[in-house]
């Protein structure tokens, strides 16, 4: 009878559980996923790495088990080659109009640039403050060929830029955009900053951060380029402009500030030559995006597509001091992203088949330039003008007080994005900064560059963005799970065949 009891009371404690253990189970396994990946044995999943080939396995392996199908040549992975390098152990001569920059006049950003190809001349092109804000009227570009170019361009705008940041349109990561658009190779960006005693600004120590990040990166075998919206980088003091470009340019830096504080500026060519030379060891590597799919049931809608995409990669490790932690592990960037798409991947598989078909692309390389988006624009597993809409879910795993949907040129989806979030008792915000030009930084760019409506689900940036500290402990796992269900519903919906969104390119939005 004691044994009966104690069945029949286990019996009961399972049923009254059985609710919250079924509630929890999705955000149990979002953790655990998250746990995995964000762990220090996968070395901060670097590209290329052991690391990152460990959590791709992972990542195949558990949409094999939630019933998804390889989706590249009956495989899950699709390797590309990829080219590294260390800066810190390079030797780099950069000169301007045939003068050599010292050490202390600049801060060389090699995006991109081959030590194989070595050294590299570009002819210039003076663009001024280099803006190009349709919402402002400005567009220092008109009319100026800058394809293969150097982009001379200098601190400032018409109005006080945003001191806080440096990625703005105009600041030095957007006037690397607005070059890059249109073709150029190179921007040279002169600041006051680099000069004695410095001018406040946030920008050289953020060009000093992606620096020293342990590798820079180019695409080997094919990627589409350029990968992202930024280029190379040369930031060079105010005193250096004027020993070097002031002739060219007709007038030294102060002289051109008052100058182009009128605004009008049109670019131009100038005389003279920007020569780089890098002398750095050369290293390659493979890597892989991961890609699965679930095809459509309805044969009017089964070619059709929507894509799921997140970004499984991070920055990998450096060598620190005993005691010090020198491994991004990248527990929001972009681990929570990554986790949530594995158990949208679960969630979906779990329900009714979709009329069209879902393409789930977990890419490689984005933290060091979106490489492995790049590599899928060249040989995508889905024609572009056959994806219904891309989602991407990159870092949303450090809900603050809202979730944004950027869209950039899609209100539809967004509507319906924010329906869905509504029904989760969340709020979806738009973008709050569209001075920012985030699309040229995440993977729908390229998606986006072939005229495919996205959204981008994301919380916050934070003070643990691209720092060892972005740890597993600091993720609210009840929001990630929210946001979670919010993709969920919103994949199913277009899933089962709501209507296509539609997609207007902003009037700022160029791509090569």
């Amino acid at each position: 009878m004691g044994c009966m009891r104690r069945i029949a009371l286990f019996f009961v404690l399972v049923a009254q559980s059985g609710l919250s253990l079924a509630e929890n189970a999705d955000r149990n396994r979002i953790e655990g996923d998250l746990r995995f990946l964000a762990d220090d044995l996968l070395e901060g999943r670097g590209t290329p790495s052991r690391g990152l080939d460990v959590a791709a396995l992972y990542l195949a392996n558990q949409l094999r088990a939630a019933g998804w199908k390889p989706a590249v040549n009956g495989s899950y992975l699709q390797p590309f080659d990829v080219v590294h390098f260390n800066p810190q152990k390079g030797k780099f001569t950069v000169s301007l109009n045939g003068q050599t920059l010292k050490p202390e006049e600049y801060r060389l950003l090699p995006f991109s640039l081959d030590p194989a190809k070595s050294p590299f001349t570009f002819e210039l092109v003076f663009a001024g403050h280099g803006i190009f804000a349709s919402e402002k009227g400005v567009d220092n570009f008109q009319n100026v060929d800058v394809k293969g170019k150097a982009v001379v361009s200098l601190y400032g705008a018409p109005w006080t830029p945003n001191a806080v940041a440096p990625h703005a349109y105009d600041r030095i990561v957007g006037k690397s955009v607005h070059g890059t658009v249109r073709g150029a190779d190179f921007l040279i960006y002169a600041t006051e900053e680099l000069d004695s005693p410095p001018k406040a600004s946030p920008e050289i120590p953020f060009l000093n951060e992606m620096i020293n990040a342990t590798y820079a990166m180019l695409p080997s075998g094919g990627a589409i380029e350029p990968t992202m919206g930024m280029g190379p980088v040369l930031a060079i003091s105010r005193s250096a402009f004027d020993r070097t470009l002031a002739k060219s340019t007709g007038a030294d830096y102060a002289a051109w500030q008052k100058t182009l504080a009128a605004g009008g500026f049109k670019a131009r060519p100038i005389e003279g030559k920007l020569e780089v030379a890098l002398d750095v060891e050369r290293e390659t590597g493979r890597a892989a995006n991961v890609v699965a799919k679930v095809e459509g049931t309805d044969p009017s809608l089964k070619d059709q597509w929507v894509v799921l995409t997140a970004h499984y990669d991070h920055l990998g490790f450096k060598q620190v001091a005993q005691g010090e932690d020198g491994i991004w592990n990248g527990a929001d960037d972009n681990g929570s992203g990554t986790a949530a798409v594995l158990e949208v991947a679960r969630q979906l598989a779990a329900g009714d088949l979709p009329k069209r078909s879902i393409l789930i692309l977990l890419t490689a390389g984005e933290d060091r330039g979106m490489l492995g988006s790049a590599y899928y624009a060249t040989d995508p597993v889905v024609p572009f003008d056959k994806v219904t809409a891309n989602i991407n879910v990159d870092m949303v795993g450090r809900y603050q007080n809202a979730v944004t949907g950027y869209t950039a040129g899609s209100d539809s989806l967004f509507q319906a994005a924010a329906k869905a979030a509504k029904a989760e008792g969340m709020d979806l915000s738009g973008d709050q900064n569209p001075e920012w030009r985030v699309i040229y930084f995440i993977d729908s760019y390229h998606f986006a560059r072939f005229d495919v409506p996205f959204i981008f689900f994301f919380t916050s940036f934070h003070e643990d963005y691209h720092q060892p500290s972005d740890e597993v402990d600091k993720i609210r796992f009840g929001e990630l799970t929210r946001v979670t269900d919010i993709v969920v519903e919103l994949t199913r919906q277009y899933g089962k065949g709501a209507p296509k969104p539609g997609f207007k390119r902003p009037a700022w939005f160029l791509t090569p």
